[in-house]
């Protein structure tokens, strides 16, 4: 069985981006997938402060708060879903915060081969994701993990993901690919 995270960014629990996580975990074999999904506002992420504690040792971050039980969480994990609204051209704050505090994995390779997937919700549509798209693509990169795919939709009020035919395929796709990827 693989282990499938989704790590939620948004600070709404029934916005858009909720609403695409739900869809693909609907869509999803559940003989083949175990989902877990974690929404980042339930946790305290204090912001890295550069102290390089994670460079020495365990190699792993030093920082007290809510990060330990998260790291867990995707450690256990095959694929990680980023899930997040679009805000000002990049990802919530908190996601920013998660992302930041991968720092660890940069020297201890934990997510190496680890597969991402990237779900935008953007008021405006796509056209604002690029930033976003590409920052993740560096990340998965450096930390050597495998880019899937992402899919955005252009979604502002709640449930404006409904009306986007495009993403709504889209999710089912996605579901398609990753069914199919274990078979």
């Amino acid at each position: 069985m693989k282990k499938i995270l989704f790590l939620n960014g948004s600070p709404r629990k029934k916005g858009n981006t909720s609403t695409l996580i739900n869809l693909l975990q609907l869509k999803l074999n559940t003989s083949t997938f175990q989902t877990d999904l974690e929404f980042l506002y339930n946790y305290e992420i204090k912001p890295c402060v550069d102290c390089r504690g994670c460079k020495k040792g365990t190699l792993e971050c030093v920082l007290k708060d809510d990060m330990p039980v998260i790291y867990t969480k995707i450690n256990a994990a095959d694929y990680l879903v980023f899930g997040t609204p679009i805000y000002w051209f990049g990802p919530t704050a908190k996601m920013k915060l998660l992302i930041d505090r991968f720092r660890p994995y940069y020297a201890n390779k934990n997510l190496k081969n680890k597969k991402g997937i990237l779900l935008f919700a953007a008021g405006s549509g796509e056209e604002d994701t690029d930033l976003t798209l590409e920052m993740y693509r560096r990340v998965f990169s450096a930390l050597e993990m495998t880019f899937i795919t992402y899919l955005s939709t252009k979604a502002y009020d709640e449930n404006d993901v409904y009306e986007d035919d495009n993403a709504i395929y889209g999710i089912e796709k996605l579901a398609e690919l990753l069914n199919n990827s274990i078979n």
